[in-house]
């Protein structure tokens, strides 16, 4: 990356950084509003298999083409292609709007595969223009700065879904609290449309790779071409833990408050909003943590989420309301542990490929992240026998086993961790 390319200017720094900000924040916004609404809807009538095929959908287009979002991030106008992704999730919110008013899951269905089309565009052109666009020593901040702010809209999209589904404010052909989430997720997703016009607009650098014609082989291919550079391997397997464990967790206690427990709507959102309130608490920490550290914080971190996960095998002990209470500071304090292993991972990740290679490794940390998202869907569908509460212990054994393993791989790979960001790891 070419110093001269980063923003100096505070002022301008500061609009860019807010203008990228409001378009992923409104984005991460709309996926959690609509998809936890119909997550509610479908726990309470009893349709487990609905959550699964539902968190698939959102996950297939990451997995089938990562690796062609990479490429075009490293070739085109990024904003250009974030236009494009916004454009995609305006069409999108107009099925999911008609879906859930009318209850056809067909095409709220369709509404959830095209929101993971446009993140699948969406997400490698903007975070690989972070380290494009601010120093090394703010890329951290920035990252911390984006977390807090789309951990706000995701606190704010899974407490006002449950919040929504639960009025009656005027009589309408539909239950009004699902027409009420349609026009809500409608109305965001042209708020950010709106918000593109503010970015920057720069040329592609125009990869000097190949399109990724095979798509998921050819990121099975860079995947493997990653075995010379064993910290960003690590780190990319690290973060696509996190987003299974996190995706099945979500699944988990959706069950739990709804189907065990009987909350209701409200409440069973607020088991979510305070997992994600302990995120958003743990990113403003790991903030302060340099991307060149080792990993042993995130592996600690995560050691830290599988202790407080079998706390919640405990609930069933506990009479109302004492085990809502219980529940939200176990998911607060598993939450803050979650955001202290994250943001180490993504600041390294963004840094550590090649300015040229940026887009290709985020195309396939996206393409990681959301084949554990697809498993995390048919891991829950295995698990249906088991009572949520139980799962919990389960969920804090594979987190405590991936920590260890963290541990042990992190001190394995110290030497090679000595690499500067942006090096090829080949030649260092």
């Amino acid at each position: 990356m070419a110093a001269s390319s980063v923003l100096r200017e505070p002022r301008m720094a500061r609009r860019q950084m807010a203008a990228m900000g409001v378009c992923y924040a409104l984005g991460t916004f709309n996926d959690n509003f609509f998809k936890q609404a119909v997550l509610l809807l479908a726990a309470t009538a009893g349709m487990r298999e609905f959550q699964g095929t539902a968190t698939l959908l959102f996950a297939l287009p990451f997995v089938l083409f990562s690796a062609w979002a990479g490429w075009a991030a490293d070739r085109f106008s990024k904003k250009t292609l974030i236009i494009i992704a916004k454009a995609i999730e305006v069409a999108a919110m107009l099925a999911g709007a008609m879906g859930i008013a009318t209850l056809q899951w067909g095409w709220i269905l369709l509404m959830v595969f095209c929101m993971g089309l446009n993140s699948t565009m969406f997400s490698p052109a903007l975070n690989s223009s972070v380290p494009e666009l601010f120093s090394t020593e703010h890329v951290p901040r920035v990252n911390a700065a984006f977390k807090l702010a789309t951990t706000a809209t995701i606190l704010l999209g899974i407490a006002l879904a449950g919040f929504a589904l639960d009025q009656n404010w005027f009589d309408t052909p539909w239950p009004f609290g699902r027409v009420l989430v349609g026009a809500v997720a409608l109305l965001a997703a042209v708020a950010g449309l709106a918000a593109t016009l503010f970015l920057i607009g720069r040329p592609g650098m125009g990869s000097p790779n190949p399109f990724p014609w095979s798509g998921p082989l050819g990121s099975l291919r860079d995947l493997g071409r990653l075995r010379h550079d064993a910290p960003l391997l690590l780190a990319l397997l690290a973060e696509a833990f996190f987003y299974f464990l996190s995706a099945l967790l979500i699944l988990i206690i959706n069950d739990l408050g709804g189907a065990q427990l009987g909350f209701s709507y409200s409440a069973t959102g607020s088991l979510s909003v305070a997992l994600l309130a302990g995120v958003c608490a743990g990113s403003f920490m790991g903030a302060r943590a340099i991307p060149e550290s080792s990993h042993r914080r995130p592996a600690l971190a995560m050691l830290g989420v599988g202790l407080c996960l079998p706390l919640v095998c405990a609930v069933p002990l506990l009479k109302p309301p004492l085990n809502l209470y219980f529940l939200l500071s176990v998911y607060v304090a598993a939450g803050f542990c979650g955001g202290l292993y994250l943001i180490p991972l993504t600041s390294f990740i963004q840094l550590r490929p090649a300015a040229t290679d940026k887009g290709r490794i985020l195309g396939l940390s996206n393409f990681l992240s959301f084949m554990g998202i697809l498993i995390a869907g048919q891991v829950f569908m295995l698990l249906a026998p088991l009572r949520p509460s139980t799962a919990h212990g389960l969920l804090g054994f594979m987190a405590a086993a991936f920590g260890l393993y963290c541990l042990w791989a992190g001190r394995r790979n110290r030497d090679a961790r000595d690499c500067r960001y942006g090096c090829n790891p080949d030649k260092c």
